[in-house]
């Protein structure tokens, strides 16, 4: 499988640690990678493995398609970061290389009030809430609606700019903070969701969509601002029969109507008694990396498909898509490490040692010693995440308990700077 790619040439946009999973993945599959942005090289880790560098940001898209000519590059691959895949797609556009969506799929995963939107349309529910660009819009839903309240800008990932409210006399407060991280100045009230949260996983090929992985998310909260960050998931989520039978046909309509027809598809949604909520989406590789369970339980490799889709323009010959089954026989878990916001981390250690573990399918690191952790409830305090399979009879809290006792992440004087949360 894959020969047909050898020596083929793939142009990489970004050089974290995140990033270098694709180089790594391209390079097994013979095939020749070139990496760039304007990252240092040594902050540069994917880099360090291309075969090939450039120091150019991909924001210079003259720059990027003079490139693409110059080193007769066959495709192009990025992800795991919203902000780049607007010069993903430009620059496939300019040059004429595949490009597994389009500016209607981007803008609707990337902006929360374009996605409602398109969920509304399609009869697939969504939190209660309104968009609103003036202060007076979330007062009024606020006081029909009452407390208390989620504030998101529309533009922004990563649990950036948002911010619960319990009343009033703070609202205001809440509202300039969300609309602050808005580069379009506009933020979305919603009904705070005090029930479960799950997230499902899509995979997309050649129009047809099928549902991948289904999984319990627990989530680390903010007490100062109430957003959140996934701190734990587990697969198969114990609601993945009922979501098959209530939402899956409806949520595959409502991409297929919008134009979703490739690539690695994430949405997340609250769940109650009565019904599915969802809230936002992901079109491109996320740092759950649910693929690697994927090809774990089925030999699917859906990141050796995407970039063969990005080589070739189809990755449809490769695709078993009868095999693709959010019901795993076996349980997993992502075990995300938190760290105390605004400290210095002096010694991380620990993660190569569970690298080793036959139960453990990937070990990410986004911290090192000399980052600082950044602020509460965003993805910027997440230090790393670890993919395990463990035993059904194992209770969950052990399991975590036992791979976090192995890791040492501590400041100058000694301290312990980093914590779990899976409850």
């Amino acid at each position: 499988m894959f020969e047909n790619l050898r020596n083929k040439r793939l142009l990489v946009l970004g050089s974290t640690e995140l990033i270098s999973v694709i180089v790594k993945k391209a390079k097994a599959m013979g095939v020749y990678t070139i990496v760039t942005d304007n990252r240092p090289y040594e902050n540069a880790p994917a880099k360090r493995i291309a075969d090939k560098y450039y120091n150019i940001s991909f924001s210079d898209i003259p720059e990027m398609v003079k490139l693409v000519k110059d080193e007769k590059i066959d495709g192009i691959m990025t992800g795991f970061t919203d902000s780049y895949m607007e010069y993903y797609l430009k620059i496939c556009e300019e040059a004429g290389l595949p490009c597994y969506g389009g500016k209607k799929q981007f803008l609707i995963a990337t902006d929360k009030a374009e996605f409602k939107k398109a969920c509304i349309e399609s009869g697939v529910s969504v939190i209660p809430g309104e968009m609103a660009d003036d202060y007076e819009k979330v007062l009024c839903f606020c006081q029909k609606n009452g407390y208390p309240v989620m504030l998101k800008p529309v533009d922004n990932s990563g649990s950036r700019g948002v911010v619960k409210c319990e009343s009033e006399d703070r609202l205001e407060e809440a509202f300039s903070y969300a609309m602050s991280f808005s580069s379009v100045k506009e933020v979305i009230v919603e009904k705070y969701m005090d029930c479960e949260n799950i997230a499902v996983s899509y995979f997309a090929c050649d129009g047809e969509i099928k549902l991948s992985t289904t999984d319990d998310r627990m989530i680390y909260k903010s007490e100062e601002t109430g957003s959140s960050v996934s701190s734990y998931s587990e697969y198969p989520s114990v609601y993945t029969e009922r979501y098959k039978k209530d939402m899956n046909e409806k949520v595959i309509n409502m991409l297929k109507s919008n134009g979703f027809r490739e690539g690695l598809i994430s949405l997340q949604t609250f769940v109650d008694k009565d019904d599915f909520y969802m809230c936002e989406m992901c079109y491109r590789l996320s740092g759950g990396q649910h693929y690697l369970l994927v090809e774990d339980q089925y030999g699917i490799d859906q990141l050796a498909l995407q970039i063969e889709f990005a080589l070739t323009g189809s990755c449809k010959g490769d695709w078993d898509m009868e095999k693709e089954d959010p019901c795993f026989e076996d349980r997993y878990a992502m075990l995300r490490i938190i760290g105390v916001p605004d400290k210095k981390i002096y010694r991380l250690e620990g993660f190569s040692d569970i690298l080793a573990d036959d139960n453990v399918i990937k070990c990410n690191m986004t911290k090192h010693a000399g980052d600082v952790i950044g602020k509460d409830g965003t993805t910027a305090q997440v230090l790393g995440s670890i993919l395990y399979k463990f035993s059904k009879d194992c209770d969950k809290q052990a399991a975590a308990d036992e791979i976090f006792s192995r890791l040492k992440i501590e400041d100058e004087d000694g301290n312990s700077i980093a914590f779990i949360s899976i409850d």
